[in-house]
């Protein structure tokens, strides 16, 4: 199986016992950098370093967002408290419809009760001791596990598309370079009326007759960009099959790709040729687009 992983991936993990209940859920997206977010709730909330750590030991390359949720039911060291932005508005708001209305009674705390949102649950911000720190921390790695093994699945995946688009792009390569040595004879042919002509006004022995043949010569001639396509195709194959992370090496060398096809296109004055590279950057481009999403 490819070495290759993709950016994209999930991951989730759970446990519940009478002393506690847990859930992690990981996920993660395309970026060019490694940026870590962790959504952990206030008793778990000094675990953050080593959830980022464990991260970082796993990833090097995209988006990951960690959601942690810790609750201890039999710690009974939970706590309600009033939200008192939430509870004011709720009394102005029923004195206003009361006056408006002209209703009596007072506004009482059940009628308040009845707002969402009125009241909330706080856990204790105190420490968690190193057994259930333990638990928390071996369901990151659990999840992380779930992540890793999606992005490597998904990785495989994209390896097998990318060695199809080398292989597009090595073959319309060899039709490049193919169509180029069949235009020669004509492309020689249109150089010696050229040369002819410019013979004929300035004289053969101007140094500018020669000057001309040479930028003729070298702006007609693909070879170079040619065979340094077959150079990029294969240390992308290289990295590929490689093992340590290979994205932002992989974009590098699409870019190569694509700024060689360029050249060859501006040189391309054969319709077939013109055609052929056309079709040339069309396989680079989907190169590229599968490349953004691996790690």
């Amino acid at each position: 199986m490819s070495p290759l992983r993709s950016m994209t991936g999930y991951g989730a993990a759970g446990a519940e016992s009478e002393a506690m209940r847990a859930a992690v859920t990981i996920r993660s997206l395309n970026h060019r950098f490694l940026e870590i977010g962790v959504n952990v709730s206030r008793r778990a909330a000094a675990l953050e370093p080593d959830i980022k750590a464990l991260v970082q030991g796993r990833v090097s390359r995209g988006k990951v967002d960690v959601a942690v949720k810790a609750s201890f039911p039999s710690s009974g060291d939970a706590s309600v408290a009033p939200v008192e932005a939430v509870i004011a508005g709720a009394v102005a708001a029923l004195r206003d419809v009361r006056a408006r209305h002209g209703l009596t009674g007072e506004v009482s705390v059940s009628d308040i009760a009845r707002f969402p949102g009125a009241f909330e649950s706080v856990e204790a911000t105190d420490g968690l001791d190193d057994e259930r720190k333990g638990v928390v921390l071996a369901l990151i790695e659990e999840a992380l596990a779930g992540l890793d093994g999606m992005r490597r699945a998904e990785g495989a995946r994209l390896g097998t598309e990318l060695l199809e688009r080398l292989a597009a792009i090595e073959a319309a390569a060899a039709r490049v370079e193919a169509l180029s040595a069949e235009g020669k004879s004509s492309r020689r042919d249109a150089l010696l009326a050229k040369i002819r002509e410019l013979a004929a006004e300035v004289g053969a022995d101007d140094p500018r007759v020669l000057a001309e043949v040479v930028k003729t010569a070298d702006r007609l001639d693909v070879s170079e960009e040619v065979q340094r396509l077959r150079s990029h195709v294969a240390l992308a194959r290289e990295l590929i099959g490689g093992e340590t992370p290979a994205g932002k090496r992989l974009d590098f060398v699409s870019q190569e790709l694509a700024r060689e096809a360029n050249t060859i296109g501006s040189k391309a004055a054969y319709a077939p040729l013109v055609q052929e590279v056309v079709a040339l950057k069309g396989e680079i481009e989907k190169l590229r687009e599968q490349v953004q999403n691996v790690e």
